[in-house]
Parts: structure tokens; C-alpha cells; sequence
């Protein structure tokens, strides 16, 4: 069951809060959607938003959900976050695992992500859950500690700008 969060963490290059836009909704009845989902562009023959239902290309169709669109609503302008280069989101993981920076990640639903599937949706960029920096040796650094990255259940990830609307407003 989808739940309301807020997933901006923050903007790798320094701006301080999302890219707030207007997006038109399907009336609640018909598509209700919670804070935090992965939208697409695809609702009411693609000219509404809509909770994320499918690993596909994005090509510009794809945005977060700013608000809940709940049931019984009226199908109108709703905020959604554009994600443009440098924001970063938390999403949750199908399964846990030790995501390196740098790994290609995949719908699974519309709050979650997985590490296999056709169309490259975020990359990972947390580095949380990776070791302390080790200890030089020939400086007399004793401890040692490791290269294993340990498996998490959260991801933090920039989404991937071609699949995002901010490909199609930033022409």
C-alpha cells in the first residue's frame, strides 16, 4: 500500500529545495495518488498523471508526486517535483543489497526500486552505508576498515534526466 514521503533529501550542486511544477490529475476517484510516487505522464491517453504502473522508457514522462491526489478529488493542477540534475531522492528497494554508487536502478512500483530491468529509471549516489575511510599503513594506521559495503533496504538516487519531464522543460 503507498504511503505519503517525502522523498527529496537535497540537490547535489547546492539548491536548497525541489522544482515545483503544476501537473494536471485525473480526478482522485480515478487514480489516486500519495505524496512521494513515481508519476508518468500516461493517465487519460497521456494528458494526465498517474501513479507509475510499468518499467518503460520515460522519455520525459516521469515526475514525484509533491501532493496526494485523494480520492473523491477533482481532477485538476496538482504539485509534482521535476527532477533535474543534481537532486537526490530516497526510495525504498524490492530487496536489500549493497548498492554501490554509480548502480543503474529499475521501477519495481511506484515507491520502490530494483536493481534489474529494462529501462534505467535513477542511479545511486548514497555512499551511507559504505565503510569508514581505511587507515594508511605506512602512516602507522592500525585499523582496518574493509571494503565490504553493507546491504541496506533504503537508496538515495538522482533520477535519470532523459526519463524525467525536466528533459522536456529544459529544451
Amino acid at each position: 500500500m503507498a504511503t505519503n514521503k517525502n522523498r527529496w533529501i537535497k540537490n547535489l550542486y547546492g539548491v536548497t529545495e525541489p522544482f515545483i511544477y503544476k501537473g494536471l490529475f485525473q480526478a482522485g476517484a480515478t487514480a489516486a495518488v500519495k505524496v512521494g510516487e513515481l508519476i508518468e505522464f500516461t493517465g487519460n491517453t497521456n494528458t494526465a498523471w498517474v501513479a507509475m504502473d510499468s518499467d518503460f522508457n520515460g522519455a520525459g514522462n516521469i515526475a514525484i508526486a509533491n501532493e496526494e491526489v485523494k480520492s473523491g478529488d477533482r481532477a485538476g493542477y496538482y504539485s509534482i517535483i521535476v527532477p533535474r540534475p543534481g537532486d537526490v531522492f530516497e526510495f525504498d528497494l524490492a530487496t536489500a543489497a549493497a548498492t554501490a554508487y554509480g548502480t543503474n536502478l529499475y521501477w519495481s512500483d511506484s515507491e520502490t526500486l530494483t536493481t534489474t530491468g529494462s529501462h534505467i529509471l535513477a542511479t545511486a549516489v548514497g555512499q551511507e552505508h559504505y565503510p569508514l575511510m581505511q587507515e594508511h599503513l605506512a602512516d602507522g594506521g592500525i585499523a582496518d576498515m574493509g571494503s565490504t559495503i553493507k546491504s541496506q533496504a533504503t537508496v538515495l538516487v538522482t533520477i535519470d534526466l532523459a526519463s524525467s519531464l525536466w528533459a522536456v522543460l529544459s529544451l
